[in-house]
Formats: C-alpha cells, structure tokens, sequence
C-alpha cells in the first residue's frame, strides 16, 4: 500500500492544522469508519483526547488508512502546491479519487447537499447539520431529534413539490396535516410504491423510538438513522428531479 514519507506527512499535517478545527477532522475520521465518536472523545482513552490538535492529526494518518483519509480531505481542504508536489513524488495523484469508487457516507452526504440546494431545500440540510452537531458532541438523543425533523420536513416538502405540480391539490387529512398524511399522499400519487411507502412507515416509527429521551440513544443508533435518512432523501430527490417520472404520477 502507498505510504507517505515522513516529510509529505509533515506537509499533510501542516495544511490539516491550519484548514480544519480539531471536532471537523474527527468528523471525517468518525464517518470514514475509522475510530468512535468514543475513542475520540471519552476521556477513559486519554492516549487520544491528551493530544494536542497536531499530534493528533499526525498519530491518525500514522496508524490508519492514508490513502482513505487523504481521499476524504481532498474534498474539504485545499491542499498547498507544495504538498500536492510532494505527495505526488510520493506516488499519490488526486487526479482520480485516491480510494477508488467507494461509497462513504462522506461522499453521500456531499451529493445530498448539492441536490438540496439545487431543489431549494437547503433546510433540510441544515437540520442534518444540526443533527452532526449533536452527534459529535456526543448528544446522540438531541441529535436523532434533529435527524426526524430533517425527513419530516423533507417528506412535508415533497409532497406539497407534488401538490403544486397536481394544480395545488389539497393534500388528504383529517384535523390538520400530520406526517402520515403526507406519507399516505405520496403513496397515493405513485410518488412512493407500496414497498418504499411501507419501509418508510417502518423505518418513520424506529427514529420515534427513542426519540429526544435522554441517556437511550446510543452513538451506533444515531449513526445508523443519520445514515438511512441520507438514502432516503438522496432517493426522493432523485425522484423530484426526474422529469419524466414526475410527469407520469397517478
């Protein structure tokens, strides 16, 4: 496997420093798969919560996946010249993504964010920011709160996208409005098939389990609904952006 010499590492670090705060460089390291928020941060692993900001940078890219790491900065920082001369010497390109074709949740969450501003529904990714926030503070509670409120606003915004294109037809309920009544409604325009409808019910009552409770959530769970609520809204978006498809709804 390619390694980087000890004085690109240097280089590596000195950008990282000076680009990225100590809780953003975690972040990727949590969602690349490669340490625990625990690890990380819990103060019983103090081999890692003792190290300084440099340090700490320079021991993960010494005892972890270069390449992997390297692939997931490549996209939030912008390397000096210098460094991207060294570690091309070093047999390292950027032309190409240094991991090869893997699907990260890094790298999902970037298409999400793209696809949400073009859909004008940038709020949604700042509850999943919010939800982020929480999560690497260690709230696993507050941020499963957030990672709901970011599918049900996204589920309530699809379906009034779908209401308007139908000539604002009212959307079916009984009181007021509620989630079920924009699920039930997407179903009913063929927005959602049945399967897709019956995993989103299912999977709508598993984040409500645990809810805003606190000490119930583990980091585990909250990292799995954070994750699934990116598939899905990746999956609806795709919908919406389908001309074709939104044309030819019931």
């Amino acid at each position: 496997m390619t390694r980087m010499s000890d004085a690109t590492l240097l280089k590596v670090v000195d950008n990282v420093y000076s680009s990225l705060s100590r809780p953003k460089y975690e972040q990727i390291l949590i969602e690349l798969g490669l340490y625990s928020l625990r690890q990380l941060q819990d103060k019983e692993w103090a081999e890692y919560s003792g190290l300084s900001k440099r340090e700490f940078v320079t021991r993960t890219l010494q005892e972890s996946d270069q390449l992997l790491i390297l692939d997931a900065l490549n996209r939030r920082i912008t390397f000096q010249q210098q460094t991207r001369r060294a570690l091309a010497l070093d047999g390292i390109q950027f032309g190409q993504s240094i991991a090869g074709n893997l699907a990260e949740p890094a790298e999902e969450q970037s298409r999400l964010a793209s696809a949400l501003a073009q859909q004008g529904l940038s709020q949604v990714q700042t509850f999943l920011n919010q939800s982020w926030d929480n999560y690497v503070q260690g709230s696993f509670e507050a941020a499963n709160a957030m990672t709901r409120t970011a599918l049900e606003h996204l589920v309530a915004q699809i379906a009034t996208r779908v209401s308007s294109s139908r000539g604002n037809e009212p959307i079916p309920h009984r009181r007021y409005i509620g989630p079920v009544d924009y699920r039930n409604y997407l179903q009913n325009t063929g927005f959602l098939d049945r399967d897709e409808k019956g995993f989103l019910d299912s999977f709508y009552g598993y984040a409500s389990t645990d809810g805003s409770h606190p000490g119930v959530s583990s980091e585990a769970e909250a990292r799995l609904r954070r994750f699934v609520v990116v598939g899905i809204a990746l999956l609806f978006l795709e919908k919406l952006e389908d001309t074709t498809f939104m044309n030819n709804l019931i």
